[in-house]
C-alpha cells in the first residue's frame, strides 16, 4: 500500500527555495553598492592623477596651463602613460580653462557624477 520512500517534500523543496531568494535579493543590493563604492574610488583616483599632471605641465611650461581641446593630447605622451577611462561612463568631460596666460586650468569631471545628467554607478 504506502511505500516508505526517502525523498524531500514538495512543501520542503518550496521553502529551500525561498530562503535561497531571500538570500539573493539581501546579497545583490549589497554588492551592488561595493561595486559603485569601488568605481567611485577608481574615479576619483583618476581625477588626482589627470589634476597631477595638469599641475606638473603648469610647473614645467611656466604657468600656463593645456587648453581644454588638447588636454588630453599635451598631457598623454609626456605627463601620464595613458589618459584615464571613467569606470562608470568611459570618458571624463572636459571643460573650459587653460590656454596661454590662463590662471585657471580646464575643469575634468566623471560623466557619471551627479549633475552632468547621469547618476554615479
Amino acid at each position: 500500500m504506502f511505500r516508505n520512500e526517502r525523498g524531500f517534500t514538495l512543501i520542503e523543496l518550496m521553502v529551500v527555495i525561498l530562503i535561497i531568494g531571500i538570500l539573493v535579493a539581501i546579497a545583490v543590493p549589497v554588492f551592488n553598492a561595493a561595486r559603485e563604492s569601488a568605481y567611485k574610488s577608481t574615479c576619483q583616483a583618476n581625477l588626482r592623477t589627470i589634476d597631477g599632471a595638469v599641475e606638473t605641465y603648469k610647473a614645467s611650461t611656466g604657468n600656463d596651463y593645456p587648453t581644454a581641446a588638447t588636454i588630453q593630447a599635451t598631457l598623454e605622451p609626456a605627463y601620464m602613460k595613458k589618459w584615464p577611462a571613467c569606470p562608470s561612463a568611459g570618458a571624463y568631460l572636459i571643460g573650459a580653462g587653460g590656454g596661454a596666460g590662463s590662471t585657471v586650468a580646464p575643469v575634468v569631471s566623471c560623466p557619471g557624477a551627479p549633475g552632468n545628467g547621469h547618476t554615479y554607478p
